[in-house]
């Protein structure tokens, strides 16, 4: 066990950029580089919201992989080397560790992973909150070089810095798209029976009565074994329900793999927003009835009361690392359409202020309100008093910290 700081990550202030000649999908690309690495990741923007990210992103082979357990944050090289450090905070350790100074506009490589919702332990003292068995608190890849695509013009661009790998890049490139192996999915089951999620739901029910929170949301887990190759799980994803927010990240065995309709948190440029989502009907089969699910949907009392109070929760979250008079609401109660449900959601913007950076602003911004409840603490209490485990990334983000000092997180 180490007691000293570890080494912080250096790369130049610029990053090289060149353009890259590359046939056919942007996901084939990806499917060449699952085939290949084990450590990889793929982030993309799909469906009839796709604008909300220009820029699709692969990653392959990370210089160093970070994770967090408890007080303890482990670096382990490419090369198989590993490192523990002790520390009173991991996340506030990993945070003295990233460059956020790259003179870039553009995706110029990062931290690429996820965060647990049991991280909360490192943002809140008063949470003592279970942890995952199978997850760490938080876990990335630290990626010096990459694939970015962008498509509006359709151009794939490699990035570096002191690293060129451009030519293990075309090489890859000019590689046949590989078949999908087989992919087994077996039910295990639920975490709770009916009659345990039941008493949840009026222990929940009965802690609203008593105004200790206005809103809980208690979930419970469906298990599944899975045996063969997990990118035709992620294909038929992107497929039956393209989102958002895609994506794919690999650590060897342990792949996290999703599709979210909400953005939780973006710092862009010194600009945060978030994008809550309360209020949920079906899709229509025609445009009129869809119209129609929409209007009924904002016509709800209940709907409505619950988005506003998330809405007063997210502008708090941004209000406590934004400049003063920064904090609004950009666009409120608007209609969102995916492919099987539209939502109600409203968009929250604010300056970052002086002091504070990415990983303040996230952790403040930590968990979505829309998967804890409010206020906040109290309902997380309650969540973790009536699940049966930690819920490790779900109701945790997906994403990246830049080393331009900019994050997106899903």
């Amino acid at each position: 066990m180490n007691t000293n700081k570890p080494s912080p990550i250096r790369v130049p202030r610029k990053p090289q950029y060149v353009t890259v000649t590359s046939k056919g999908d942007f996901f084939d690309v990806f499917k060449k580089v699952a085939a290949e690495y084990d450590h990889c990741f793929m982030l993309e923007s799909l469906g009839e919201d796709s604008h909300i990210s220009r820029h699709s992103l692969i990653g392959f082979d990370p210089q160093q992989t970070i994770s967090a357990r408890g007080q303890e944050l482990t670096i382990e090289d490419r090369d198989g080397q590993v490192e523990t450090y002790t520390s009173d905070n991991p996340y506030y350790l990993l945070r003295e560790l990233v460059p956020q100074n790259v003179l870039s506009r553009k995706y110029a490589g990062g931290l690429i992973g996820y965060i647990g919702y049991d991280a909360m332990n490192y943002f809140e003292p008063s949470l003592k909150l279970q942890t995952s068995d199978w997850f760490d608190g938080f876990r990335f890849g630290v990626y010096l070089d990459g694939l970015i695509y962008d498509k509006m013009t359709g151009e794939v661009t490699y990035f570096y810095y002191e690293e060129n790998r451009i030519d293990l890049v075309e090489e890859l490139l000019a590689k046949p798209v590989p078949q999908a192996g087989d992919l087994q999915v077996q039910p295990v089951g639920e975490d709770m029976d009916r009659q345990q999620h039941a008493d949840a739901v009026e222990t929940v029910k009965q802690a609203i009565i008593e105004g200790k929170v206005f809103q809980c949301e208690v979930g419970f887990k469906y298990r599944f074994n899975m045996q063969g190759d997990a990118i035709n799980l992620y294909a038929q994803l992107r497929e039956v329900n393209p989102s958002p927010q895609m994506y794919y990240v690999r650590f060897g065995k342990q792949q996290i793999i999703g599709a979210s309709p909400e953005l939780l948190f973006r710092l862009r440029q010194g600009e945060m927003e978030t994008y809550p989502l309360a209020g949920t009907t079906k899709r229509g089969a025609t445009v009129e009835e869809d119209t129609a699910l929409a209007r009924t949907l904002l016509n709800d009392p209940k709907e409505i009361a619950e988005h506003n109070m998330i809405v007063d929760l997210h502008r708090n979250d941004i209000g406590r690392v934004a400049r003063f008079g920064s904090v609004k609401v950009r666009s409120l109660m608007d209609i969102k359409r995916f492919s099987h449900v539209q939502h109600i959601s409203s968009e929250i913007v604010g300056i970052l202020a002086p002091q504070h950076d990415m990983f303040s602003a996230l952790a403040s911004n930590f968990p979505a309100g829309t998967l804890t409840g409010a206020p906040k603490i109290e309902a997380m209490k309650i969540i973790d008093d009536l699940e049966l485990d930690g819920r490790g990334p779900y109701g945790g983000a997906v994403g990246q910290f830049g080393f331009n000092g900019d994050c997106t997180f899903a």
